[in-house]
């Protein structure tokens, strides 16, 4: 599933190519595609919209328009969606779900293999978005806030991490790749970290996601992105040795999703001990 360096990557090739440009058509060949509106209202409502600007939001690509009216574009694209931008004059593929016609002759195509991918559109990105976590590479990431937020949680780390509520954009890919620069074993109880494991793991992120970004994501996996050169250290790296300290790299499942780490430099965390109770 594309991360937050593969939407980044995407929202960054369609700000060269689209911004300014006026939707003048829709054409929505999966109806499940679009999750707000029929697609004959979906047209309806796109058909004239100036794109003022293109950002991510999370794992979300997000389309803006202030003219005639303020909306919003919202683009998931789960599993195996791309965006692409082409000529209009190109045969419709396969796999191309919904393509926003625009008046320069081009139009942007929305191909999903899987049909998991979601197109909202509405005119409060609070209804869709709303609930994001902090954004990772924002002056409001910090060590501290980082760690205040996992001393509220007793969860696993790992799947702290993946929570969109808490940080918006970090998938399975970068959430292994991030421990395993902070040296942090994947079941370590959020709670028990200290400020110093978080600050760690602070930079761990930031670096890991602007390094990637910096390589247009990766490929890696189900290849949902041409072209990204970004390759992990770890994910996926089982049975190999790791890359810092020679050890054989171990996979195991936590919270449904496989997951990668050095068994030396992400120790296992300690099983804390109860104490004994007096009776009476």
């Amino acid at each position: 599933m594309p991360e937050l360096p593969e939407v980044e990557s995407t929202v960054r090739y369609l700000q060269e190519r689209v911004t300014g440009l006026t939707i003048v058509d829709a054409n929505i060949h999966w109806p499940r595609s679009v999750a707000t509106h029929t697609p004959k209202k979906f047209t309806a409502s796109v058909s004239g919209l100036v794109i003022e600007r293109v950002f991510r939001r999370g794992k979300f690509i997000v389309i803006a328009s202030k003219s005639p009216k303020p909306s919003y574009i919202f683009v998931h694209l789960r599993m195996s969606g791309s965006l692409d931008v082409v000529s209009q004059r190109n045969p419709v593929g396969a796999h191309d779900r919904a393509i926003l016609e625009l008046s320069n002759g081009k139009s942007i195509r929305f191909n999903d293999t899987r049909k998991f991918g979601r197109i909202y559109l509405c005119q409060d990105p609070a209804s869709i978005v709303g609930r994001l976590g902090v954004e990772p590479l924002s002056s409001d990431f910090t060590p501290e806030r980082l760690h205040l937020e996992t001393l509220r949680r007793s969860t696993r780390i790992k799947t702290f991490l993946l929570d969109q509520r808490v940080i918006a954009g970090l998938g399975n890919i970068y959430v292994d790749e991030c421990l395993w620069k902070a040296q942090i074993h994947p079941l370590t109880p959020a709670e028990k970290l200290s400020l110093d494991s978080c600050s760690r793991l602070h930079a761990a992120i930031v670096e890991t996601l602007n390094e990637a970004i910096s390589l247009s994501g990766t490929d890696f996996g189900d290849g949902v992105v041409d072209g990204g050169m970004y390759q992990p250290l770890v994910y996926a790296q089982d049975g190999k040795e790791c890359r810092r300290c020679n050890t054989v790299i171990k996979k195991t499942v936590v919270g449904q999703r496989g997951t990668h780490f050095c068994p030396k430099c992400q120790p296992k965390p300690r099983k804390s001990k109860r104490k004994s109770r007096p009776i009476g």
